[in-house]
C-alpha cells in the first residue's frame, strides 16, 4: 500500500535496535529499506530466538526491509555501498562517530557520489565531544540522560530502568524525525546533510519539562509511587485497576460528585490542584476507599457517564482484544510464509490519502543481494566476481 515515502529509498547500515526501528518507521511510510549486514547478519537475529526460531526482537526493528550482506573490509564491498548510495535518497547508521569515515562511507565519500544524500547518523553520545567515540546501548543511554535518576523513588532510593529499550525506541524516533526533515530540505534545496542523533539527547529531549523546572530551580525530581492523587491508578473492588486522569477543575468536581463527597470541593486540604498536592497522602486514602466499594466495570462506567478522563490498566491480552486498537490499525495482522498470519504491531499514524503500511516480515539474511545488485546496474558476472572476491559472502 503507497505511503507518503513512496519512491523514497533508504540505505540502512543499522544494527540492534536504535538505528533498526528508525527504519521501520520509514519503511511503514512507504520508503525501501535496503539494510546493509555484516557477514553473520545483523547481531539482532540472534536475540530473543524463541525454540522455532522465531526473533521477535528482529521481527520488531526490521520488518519490511531487504536485506543484502557486504563484508566492507573489502574494497569491492565498499565500492557496492557506493554505488547503492547514488540510488537512495537518505542512508542511516548507528555505529560509533568515525567508523562509517573509516569504512570509505562517511558523508564527504557519500556526498560525492550523491549530492542529494541525506546521511543520519544515531550514536550513543553525540558527534562532539569527550565521549563522542564512547560506545552505549539503550541503559547507557538511560543512565546518562537522567532519566534513572528521575524514576528513582527519592534521593536515596536505587535507580530504576525503563523496558523495553526505551532510549533505544526514543532514539530511533527521533533519527525517523531527522531523516524525514532532511529528505524535506533535500527535496527543496537539491542538496543533502548529514545529521547527527543520539541515544543522550533523545533522553534529554524526552524529559524537557523535568529538565526545564531543574535549570530553573536546581531541585531534582523524584518519580512517586502516584503521580499525584488525581492523576494516578486506584485498585477496584474485583482487584483489577483503573487511573482517572482529573486535572481541570470541572473534572474534580464532578469526581467528588461522583464519590459522594461533594464537600472536598471546598476543603482547604483539597480545593486546588496545589492543597491536593500537600496532602497527597490524605486524599489517596480517600479514594482508595472509594474505588473499593465497586467493580472496576462499574467504576468505568460511572466516570465516563460523568465524562472524567479514566481508563483500564490494560494488559497486552486486553491491548489485543481492544476494538479501538484495532479500529485504528495500531495492531494488523501480515502473511509469513515461514510461521503463517501473524498479528503484529500496526501504524500509530493515519494518513487519509496514502495510509502506509506494514511492509511484511523481517528478511531472511542477504535475501535480496541479487536484486539490489542488479538494480544498482551490476551484472551476473560482476555479482559473480563479488562473491568469489569474499565482498559479497554466500
Amino acid at each position: 500500500m503507497q505511503g507518503p515515502l513512496d519512491g523514497y529509498r533508504i540505505l540502512d547500515f543499522t544494527r540492534y535496535q536504535q538505528g533498526p526501528y528508525a527504519t521501520v518507521m520509514l519503511s511503514d511510510l512507504g520508503a525501501e529499506i535496503w539494510k546493509v549486514e555484516p557477514p553473520g547478519g545483523d547481531p539482532g537475529r540472534a536475540s530473543d530466538v524463541s525454540g522455532d526460531g522465531f526473533s521477535r526482537y528482529f521481527e520488531a526493528h526490521d520488518r519490511g526491509k531487504r536485506s543484502i550482506v557486504l563484508n566492507l573490509r573489502e574494497p569491492a564491498a565498499v565500492d557496492a555501498a557506493l554505488r547503492m548510495a547514488e540510488r537512495c535518497d537518505g542512508v542511516i547508521d548507528n555505529y560509533r562517530p568515525g567508523v562509517m569515515d573509516r569504512l570509505g562511507l562517511g558523508y564527504e565519500q557519500l556526498r560525492a557520489r550523491n549530492p542529494r544524500i541525506v546521511m543520519v547518523s544515531a550514536s550513543a553520545f553525540g558527534s562532539e565531544g569527550p565521549q563522542a567515540g564512547e560506545p552505549g546501548y539503550d541503559v547507557i543511554g538511560q543512565a546518562t540522560g537522567g532519566v534513572m535518576t528521575l524514576q528513582a523513588l527519592g534521593s536515596e532510593e536505587e535507580p530504576r530502568t525503563l523496558p523495553g529499550g526505551f532510549a533505544d525506541q526514543v532514539g530511533a524516533m527521533q533519527a525517523c524525525i531527522a531523516m524525514l526533515a532532511g529528505l524535506i530540505a533535500a527535496k527543496d534545496s537539491g542538496q543533502g546533510q548529514q545529521v547527527d542523533v543520539s541515544l543522550l539527547g533523545s533522553q534529554i529531549a524526552l524529559q524537557s519539562v523535568y529538565i526545564t523546572g531543574y535549570l530553573k530551580d536546581g531541585q531534582q525530581p523524584h518519580m512517586r509511587r502516584r503521580r499525584m492523587p488525581t492523576f494516578t491508578f486506584y485498585q477496584a473492588s474485583d482487584r483489577r485497576w483503573l487511573v482517572i486522569g482529573v486535572v481541570d477543575p470541572k473534572n474534580w468536581r464532578a469526581l467528588c460528585g461522583l464519590m459522594d463527597h461533594p464537600e472536598w470541593e471546598s476543603d482547604e486540604r483539597f480545593a486546588t490542584a496545589v492543597s491536593r498536592m500537600a496532602h497527597t497522602d490524605e486524599l489517596e486514602c480517600l479514594l482508595e476507599a472509594c474505588f473499593a466499594t465497586a467493580d472496576r466495570d462499574e467504576w468505568l462506567r460511572r466516570l465516563r457517564e460523568a465524562d472524567i478522563p479514566s481508563a483500564p490498566v490494560n494488559s497486552y491480552a486486553d491491548v489485543e482484544a481492544s476494538e479501538q486498537v484495532w479500529s485504528n490499525g495500531y495492531l494488523t495482522e501480515i502473511p509469513d510464509p515461514r510461521y503463517g498470519a501473524r498479528r503484529v504491531t500496526g501504524l500509530p499514524w493515519n494518513f487519509s490519502a496514502t495510509p502506509g503500511a506494514v511492509q511484511g516480515r523481517a528478511p531472511e539474511l542477504n535475501a535480496d543481494a541479487d536484486s539490489i545488485l542488479s538494480e544498482c546496474g551490476y551484472s551476473v558476472d560482476e555479482i559473480e566476481l563479488l562473491r568469489s572476491s569474499g565482498a559479497l559472502p554466500a
